[in-house]
């Protein structure tokens, strides 16, 4: 049965002086076991002692906050680095609506490539040599002879983060260079 049809009959159960739950319990014996419960008997009753007879619903919790999917289509791809806070603070609403949207234009987060820096041309000759050297030496000397121990530990102390894009699924994380490694004890 319409929900609308059984507010009009709580309404005449107001009318005709009912309780809360006598009026459920009216409802349900004339239009089966489970068309109300006490609960929205309870929640209409003093709504209608209020002067109040209106039978539509309100919208219940917070208002929607609609983004516009094009602009924020636009934006993404003119700086795919902006976090969803910074989004979020753009659109003025929730972090959360922003991924609900990114996710509705199908950009995905995606973690940049880090690369140990960038070399030249002659620097990768030089990488390519030095693996050699160092491969031949492998095979005709033995490692145990090259171990170095101390008693001293040292940690390498690096608390960068890697930077993200928002991207399309089939796209390829920007490349970007690691910073040189400082070490600390």
């Amino acid at each position: 049965m319409d929900m609308l049809k059984i507010r009009v009959v709580m309404e005449y159960e107001f009318h005709h002086g009912s309780k809360a739950a006598e009026a459920a319990r009216n409802i349900n014996d004339v239009y089966g076991a489970i068309t109300t419960i006490d609960r929205t008997t309870h929640y209409r009753l003093p709504r209608f002692r209020s002067e109040n007879f209106d039978l539509r619903n309100e919208p219940c919790g917070h208002p929607k906050m609609l983004v516009n999917n094009d602009e924020l289509k636009a934006i993404v791809e003119a700086d795919d680095s902006r976090t969803t806070a910074e989004l979020a603070v753009a659109f003025e609403v929730s972090t959360k609506t922003i991924l609900v949207h990114l996710r509705q234009i199908g950009k995905v987060k995606k973690l940049d490539k880090w690369v140990p820096h960038e070399l030249n041309e002659r620097q990768r000759e030089i990488r390519i040599e030095t693996c050699l050297a160092l491969l031949n030496r492998h095979t005709n000397e033995g490692i145990l002879n090259r171990i170095v121990t101390c008693d001293e530990k040292w940690i390498l102390f690096d608390n960068r983060k890697c930077s993200a894009s928002w991207l399309d699924p089939g796209s390829v994380p920007k490349q970007c260079p690691k910073q040189k490694v400082t070490l600390r004890k």
